[in-house]
Parts: C-alpha cells; sequence; structure tokens
C-alpha cells in the first residue's frame, strides 16, 4: 500500500543502543525514538545495556533520553519478534541544529542474507572444541584438485592428504568428545631449486583455507633479507613486521637455512643477528598457533642442519615433506605445459631436441639441475630464438607479405632451428692455458674465450702447482 507505515525495532552494532524507528513505504523515516530496555546479566543483575538513560539524575558518565548520535553514520540490525533474519540499517542522523528543525535521518536498509560469514559481514564460525571453523568442502575439492593437476610431486601430495586426514580424524573424535593429542601444522620443505615447493605452499594455503585452519588463503614469502637488519633489535622488529603480514595466511621462508649464518660455526662477524629472527619466529608459532602456519624450505642437508640445531624449530614442525627432483619424462610434460600456456605448438623434431637438451644438463648438473627452472629457462630461450629468426627473416616488419594466418603459425611455431640454438649451461669451464691450470703458454685476456675459463662457484676447484 502507497501510505503504509512499518515500525521496526534496531540496535545499533557499535553502541548496542536501541531505536524504534518508523519508515514509509518507500522507506523514508517518518519517527525516530531512543528505547531503554533493561536486560538481565549472567549473574542475574538487571543492567540497561540498550539506549540513552531514562534520566541522567545529574550522575556524570549518564546519557541524557533525548540524546542521538547526530552528524553520525550508524549501522543497526533489526530484532524480528518473529525470530527471523531481519535487515540491516544505515543511519545518517542529522545534526543537532537540523534535528531540532524537525529534520529525520535518512535511513537505507537491506536484507540480511541467512548466510552472515560467505556475505563477509561476519567472521568464519569456530567450533567449540577444536577452536577451528568448518570445512568447506566444495573450496576443499578445488583446492585439492589443482594440487592433484600439478605434474608429480607425487611423494608431497600423498604427504599434504594425509594431513587433512589426521585433521579431519582428530575433528572428527572431538566432536565425538574423545580426547586428542594437538598437532603442529608448520611445515619443511626440502629439495633442490625448481621441484615446486613455493608453488606447492601456495597450493596448501588454499586447502588449508578451506580446512578452517587459517582466515586468508594467502602466503608471505620471504628471504634471509627480509628477516634480518644489521642492527641490534632491528631484527627483531623487521621479522615480527613479516609475521604480522602473514598473520591468518601462511609465512613461507625460503633458504631458511641461511638464519643460521654467523653462527653455529657457519662464520660471520659474530653478531649473530639470524638467531634474533629465529627467536622471534620461533616465540610466533607458539603465540599464534591459530593465526600462523610457517613453512621453512631449502635444500635438503642444510635444511636438516638447521633444524637440527635448532631445538626450538625442532619441536615445532611435525610435517616434513620431501619434493624429489623431477625425471626427465615429467620435465616434458612440464615443458609442454609452458609452451601450450604460452599459446606455442613446437614441432616434433624440435620438441626431441629440447627433451635430449633437458637430459643432457640434468646429467651435467646432477645435485646442481634446476628442474622446473631449468626447463622455464628452456622455453624462454627458446621464446627469443624464435622472435631473433623471425626478425633476420623480415616476418616481423611491417612489409612482411604474410596473410594473417600465415603470421600466426609463424609467430606460435617453434622450430628444431630455434632449438637448436640454445645452451642450458651457464658459464662453461673450459681448460685455458695459463689460468691457473699449470699450463706453460699465457692465456689471451682479450678472446671471448678467456670468460669461459672462469671456473663457477659450483665447479670444482683445480689445483695449480702450488697444490691449491
Amino acid at each position: 500500500m502507497a501510505n503504509e507505515v512499518t515500525r521496526h525495532l534496531i540496535v545499533d552494532l557499535k553502541t548496542g543502543f536501541a531505536y524504534g524507528i518508523k519508515l514509509d513505504a518507500e522507506g523514508n523515516c517518518k519517527a525516530v525514538q531512543p528505547l531503554n530496555t533493561n536486560i538481565e546479566t549472567l549473574e542475574g543483575k538487571l543492567v540497561q545495556k540498550f539506549g540513552p538513560l531514562a534520566s541522567n539524575n545529574g550522575t556524570p558518565g549518564l546519557r541524557d533520553p533525548q540524546t542521538l548520535p547526530y552528524s553520525q553514520t550508524t549501522y543497526a540490525v533489526e530484532l524480528s519478534a518473529e525470530g527471523k533474519t531481519g535487515s540491516i540499517f544505515t543511519i545518517v542522523w542529522p545534526s543537532k541544529k537540523d534535528a531540532e528543525a524537525g529534520i529525520l535521518p535518512n535511513i537505507a536498509k537491506a536484507v540480511l542474507p541467512d548466510d552472515l560469514v560467505k556475505a563477509r559481514i561476519a567472521p568464519a564460525p569456530r567450533t567449540a572444541n577444536s577452536g577451528e571453523s568448518a570445512d568447506d568442502d566444495a573450496k576443499l575439492k578445488e583446492a585439492l584438485k589443482k594440487i592433484d593437476d600439478m605434474i608429480g610431486l607425487d611423494g608431497a601430495k600423498r604427504d599434504i592428504k594425509q594431513n587433512i586426514a589426521v585433521a579431519r580424524f582428530n575433528r572428527a573424535k572431538e566432536d565425538m568428545g574423545v580426547n586428542t593429542n594437538p598437532i603442529s601444522r608448520h611445515m619443511v620443505f626440502t629439495g633442490n631449486p625448481g621441484t615446486g615447493k613455493t608453488t606447492f605452499a601456495r597450493e596448501v594455503a588454499k586447502v588449508y583455507h578451506a580446512l578452517g585452519f587459517i582466515e586468508k588463503a594467502e602466503v608471505h614469502e620471504v628471504k634471509r633479507e627480509d628477516l634480518v637488519a644489521g642492527y641490534v633489535g632491528q631484527t627483531a622488529l623487521k621479522t615480527k613486521e613479516a609475521i604480522d603480514k602473514a598473520k591468518g595466511g601462511i609465512l613461507f621462508i625460503d633458504e631458511a637455512y641461511a638464519l643460521s649464518r654467523g653462527s653455529e660455526g657457519g662464520g660471520g662477524d659474530g653478531k649473530d643477528f639470524g638467531r634474533e629472527a629465529i627467536d622471534t619466529l620461533v616465540a610466533a608459532m607458539e603465540n599464534m598457533r591459530e593465526d600462523l602456519i610457517v613453512i621453512v624450505a631449502g635444500y635438503t642437508e642444510p635444511m636438516k642442519n638447521f633444524i637440527d640445531a635448532n631445538p626450538g624449530l625442532k619441536s615445532r614442525f611435525m610435517t616434513y615433506i620431501n619434493f624429489e627432483d623431477y625425471p626427465v619424462k615429467e620435465l616434458t610434460e612440464i615443458m609442454d605445459f609452458m609452451l601450450k600456456e604460452r599459446g606455442y605448438t613446437i614441432e616434433p623434431a624440435a620438441r626431441d631436441h629440447a627433451i635430449a637438451l633437458v637430459q643432457e644438463e640434468k646429467d651435467r648438473a646432477k645435485k646442481d639441475f634446476g628442474n622446473g627452472r631449468t626447463v622455464r629457462n628452456l622455453v624462454e630461450k627458446v621464446e627469443k630464438e624464435l622472435a631473433l629468426r623471425l626478425e633476420e627473416e623480415g616476418k616481423l616488419s611491417k612489409n612482411h607479405g604474410l596473410t594473417p594466418d600465415e603470421l600466426k603459425s609463424a609467430l606460435t611455431t617453434i622450430t628444431l632451428v630455434d632449438v637448436q640454438k640454445i645452451s642450458l649451461e651457464g658459464l662453461k669451464v673450459k681448460a685455458v692455458k695459463g689460468i691457473g691450470l699449470g699450463a706453460s703458454e699465457p692465456a689471451n685476456v682479450n678472446s671471448p674465450s678467456a670468460l669461459d675459463s672462469v671456473p663457477s662457484a659450483k665447479a670444482p676447484k683445480p689445483k695449480n702447482a702450488f697444490g691449491m
């Protein structure tokens, strides 16, 4: 009806004050009145919780019954007599002067959704026993599918699924009133570079968010330089800042063993700022168990030494996931995926040659092989060679003379010629005369090959005539 007036009992979300309001059919405020409501505390005492008091009686701190939140914007929810979901109101109050002149508040309302958590109005609920929010099966299945779709990593996949099973197992026991032992969710990822540790951590964040263990499916990635400062006291502040950024999600510390640099016989100048970072981290892992998951990652042996040397850390990590090197078959799948993702097709002969390059580099580099990073390096180098070839062939000029289909094919097809021109090896170690290799003839330092003679940091250092 056009002249219909509705009455609503609303409660200010911030102050708890209650008001009665009248709205016309168009939602315009026709009247507002502050209310007084006595409620009973748990101890059985009556308190005046809602609304201004009837009279201040000269008592300091009590509000006048006619006092309204003039010139403010407030938010209120409706108290429904039937106990059903009511509405949420935004109220823009007039100034005191305008109110005295008869100006009423400007009010807008919307129906409260049944699920305030999904509507992002309320925080996720927590169960009475575990202190964790309930599973979101749909999100969990989606997150697990992304992990299952990752190439390789069979061991890592099984380990994380075991963690999920244990978490749900304990939750079911708690719901039945059966005792459980608390389990730390912090993890250690070990393995060589390029084995997917960081990517896997990002997907784990989505899984643990779906399980209700963390509030946000985010990973804050740091290294030593992000945690350690050069002066006493500053490292703790810098580490705490990183922890605060990761709060509610995952803190991922790559090459975490670098925090021990300068201690435990690791050299340095004796100023063990890394130890300060570790101590700050250990405290956060203990005090923020419900707000933070820490994952430390790095090479297997240094990570083992790092954890073993720090009892505070060792006692807080219960999950150790090792990331094995990819076999060439899986590296080939990764290459195919990367090329497809970038919109390329590769000729069969070119693909075979690329696989051979990967195998050759894997055999050469051994424990220093870059795994997925090597494949990414290959794809990026091939892309550059393709661009250079097309430039030299004049196919990138305005007068290329190709049809749109021919140009598209040229831009997206990798040939054997493109792959044959690349090398996956970094600085090559060559025996050049006169460069500490016990030779009698001096090297020509102006020749291009002189640079190639410098041994890489990872190459074994040859002995010279002095046995060094």
